[in-house]
């Protein structure tokens, strides 16, 4: 989760701030509109939240979604609970004083104002124009939030060389590593086709070019070279290819297909999957599930502890794109 939370929030923020700008804009020059009444969904912890709130937190996915999904209760039922815990994180990170210093987010916000940052936001977002007050916002609570979870999460993750091992023995020693062959193939469905083209490998012509003038295969006309392929990938009659030295041909091979004729022009044997090799790509996959696990951990026990009422319901189809303006 927080792997992931991390490669993304870039994208979240911005769609999110880019989603608010329209409607910011367009009231601007009506000085005697009269501001909207917000509605309260949840408190959390003694903080009202809103539904302009949610629509912020969770714009980048509503303004993807599809007309149909707006009504499936399932979709819904998520991002509330994400949005729920996403609340309950930065009240945490808030209670134990965690900030941000502003002049990081200033440094980021500098940074789409350079022409490679301002492209960034066309492609994060689809669009230049970005309510930057709003961004600095989001970012910073996305900030506090990856503060707190790197601090109490990545703290308690402890990888020992012997879950290393284990891993390796569970699941890499045991992996079969795949022997690959480069192989020419010619193919017929005729048996005298298949006798011509045998007679003329044996005087001596080349493999491609008897591929090229019997063969009823697709890799005709590259002179019968399939390239390199696994043992397994293809037909089970391709085994009888596997067989051969480098550099021999086989006598011709009768199958349900037809009639084939193999040569072998190069083998890569497998080498055993060494520890030392893996050792850093196991570490990474249980230093990430062990992350996701205790961030789950500490979601829950949050969950116990939080003073969580629900208010009213959220509207999903009251999004609008540009809607989430009001704070």
């Amino acid at each position: 989760m927080l792997r992931s939370f991390k490669m993304t929030v870039l994208f979240i923020i911005i769609a999110a701030a880019v989603a608010g700008c329209g409607e910011n804009k367009s009231s601007a020059g009506a000085e005697t509109k009269q501001e909207p009444v917000r509605k309260a969904i949840m408190e959390i912890n003694g903080r009202l939240l809103y539904e302009d709130d949610f629509y912020d937190f969770a714009g980048t996915v509503l303004k993807e979604m599809g007309g149909e999904n707006m009504d499936n209760p399932e979709v819904k039922d998520k991002l509330l609970k994400d949005f729920t815990e996403h609340n309950m994180l930065l009240s945490e990170a808030r209670r134990r004083g965690i900030s941000i210093n502003d002049e990081r987010i200033n440094r980021i916000l500098d940074s789409f104002h350079t022409e490679e940052g301002a492209q960034d936001l066309k492609v994060y977002s689809g669009s230049y124009d970005t309510d930057h007050t709003k961004l600095a916002k989001l970012m910073q609570e996305r900030l506090l939030v990856e503060s707190l979870l790197n601090g109490v999460v990545n703290s308690q993750i402890v990888i020992t060389e012997k879950e290393l091992k284990d891993r390796y023995n569970t699941d890499e020693a045991k992996q079969k590593p795949e022997t690959k062959a480069h192989i020419l193939h010619i193919f017929t469905t005729k048996e005298e086709t298949a006798e011509k083209a045998m007679n003329e490998l044996r005087k001596g012509l080349s493999f491609n070019e008897v591929a090229e003038r019997y063969s009823e295969g697709p890799e005709k006309k590259q002179g019968g070279d399939l390239g390199f392929i696994s043992d397994g990938d293809f037909p089970e009659i391709f085994a009888e290819a596997f067989k051969l030295p480098a550099g021999k041909y086989s006598g011709i091979v009768k199958s349900d297909y037809g009639y084939h004729i193999f040569f072998v022009k190069k083998i890569l044997r497998p080498k055993k999957i060494n520890y030392e090799d893996v050792k850093s790509k196991i570490y990474l996959e249980l230093y990430s599930q062990q992350q996701e696990d205790k961030t789950r951990e500490f979601i829950d026990e949050l969950y116990k502890n939080a003073d969580i009422k629900y208010l009213d319901d959220v509207d999903l189809g009251g999004y609008a794109g540009g809607r989430g303006g009001g704070k």
